[in-house]
């Protein structure tokens, strides 16, 4: 697939009211070229009062490709996006974790990067990709971590070294390009969640204190304060609730139950962050049936959970995307379908679902990924056959953003 660059000039022209008011509005004009289509930045400045507008245009989505392309089954699809390197997508095939790479000028081929599963990818300022993975060593599970150079792969690297079994790794990057990984152990005799990061020399890693559980997510911010969000339950009877717990400097807050509904199951947690806040989502039972839910805020002071799947149908593995205006992204699959919602920052409600795709035979595993230039990404395995699924990528909206500012003077002064 071939990435046309886009290119585009939107003016704004300075106006004036007779009266007592005068409404000013500033010029901002860029011109961006790369992978996907452009967004705007904003420049906002006042003196009296500064109301930041933000308009969007949607333009085509570009059509699907079938990344992985295999005789044999493709799952587990991940996503990472740069505005420098493209796309990164990573899948699981034959106990093997495989990776493509989407650049300006087309796909690379399809490489083995190592033995595994359950892969995880970010992309890191530079855009060069980071990997994290579980293999099985010497009869036990271990996550492990590659880096790709922009030709190659590291040799894997052990991350966990421990005496349990490791598993379900996901894995973020941090501003400055620190690394960081959080999974599930069972080392002590329960399950625990663990993190580490890489300090430049070797890898760091330790329980996160109070934090039992399972199916991990993290996110490191701009200012690099580390959010993680797991499942966990009070007793081995009772359901399971949505936990979230942030480390600042080397100390982690105590965890905080987001979902707080004892008597419903909410499991699968997905975890987003702006400059802001934290953005959460997971799947949670209701009247016998799995619903998405989302929630936004930060130690101490979270918005009340609401329900943002509206359809009938079961909605399972929910993904989220956040983009540099807080525009929100929630996805998660609908049986034969895929789909997604946004909500614009600050603003209530939620758009109508939009469909990623639709197909009778079988689509799971979306995962959602928002680029620098607003361009929105994703992938999903979609059933090709009675016997074989394939891992699709997809750029499923562009939007051209066009802020202002307005200022307001009083005559006279």
């Amino acid at each position: 697939m071939h990435v046309q660059a886009r290119m585009a000039v939107r003016r704004l022209k300075s106006q004036a009211t007779e009266g007592r008011t005068r409404l000013l509005i500033s010029v901002l004009v860029c011109t961006a070229l790369g992978f996907g289509p452009l967004a705007l930045a904003q420049s906002v400045s006042g003196r009296a009062e500064e109301v930041p507008l933000a308009a969007a245009a949607p333009l085509l989505p570009a059509a699907a490709v079938n990344v992985s392309s295999s005789s044999y089954d493709s799952r587990s699809p991940g996503l990472a996006v740069s505005d420098k390197a493209g796309v990164h997508v990573v899948w699981e095939e034959r106990n093997r974790i495989y990776h493509r790479a989407g650049l300006i000028d087309g796909w690379l081929p399809t490489r083995s990067v190592a033995v595994g599963e359950q892969p995880s990818v970010a992309t890191d300022a530079a855009g060069l990709a980071h990997l994290a993975f579980v293999n099985e060593f010497g009869g036990n599970y271990e996550i492990y971590y590659c880096r790709w150079n922009g030709s190659t792969w590291s040799l894997p690297r052990n991350v966990s070294n421990t005496s349990g079994v490791s598993s379900s790794p996901r894995l973020a990057v941090a501003t400055d390009g620190t690394p960081h990984i959080v999974w599930a152990d069972n080392t002590p005799g329960y399950t625990v969640i663990y993190h580490a990061y890489w300090n430049g020399t070797y890898w760091l890693n330790e329980p996160i204190p109070h934090a039992l559980g399972g199916a991990p997510a993290v996110s490191v911010g701009a200012d690099g304060k580390v959010h993680v969000v797991w499942q966990d339950r009070d007793t081995p009877n009772a359901p399971y609730e949505i936990y979230y717990s942030l480390r600042d400097g080397l100390t982690w807050s105590l965890p905080e139950d987001l979902s707080d509904t004892p008597g419903q199951q909410s499991i699968i947690p997905n975890l987003s962050v702006d400059r802001v806040e934290a953005h959460v989502v997971w799947q949670e039972r209701v009247d016998g049936k799995y619903a998405i839910f989302y929630t936004r805020g930060r130690v101490g002071l979270w918005s009340v959970p609401e329900r943002v799947s509206p359809n009938e149908a079961e909605a399972y593995l929910p993904s989220l995307a956040v983009n540099v205006y807080r525009t929100v992204y929630a996805g998660w699959d609908e049986g034969q379908q895929a789909v997604y919602r946004q909500r614009a920052a600050g603003r209530p409600g939620w758009s109508a679902c939009t469909a990623v795709v639709s197909d009778v035979q079988g689509v799971t595993d979306l995962h959602l990924a928002i680029d620098g230039r607003g361009q929105l990404h994703a992938v999903w395995a979609g059933r090709v056959s009675a016997d074989n699924w394939d891992v699709f990528y997809q750029k499923l909206s562009s939007q051209l953003f066009l802020p202002m500012t307005i200022k307001q003077f009083a005559s006279g002064r």
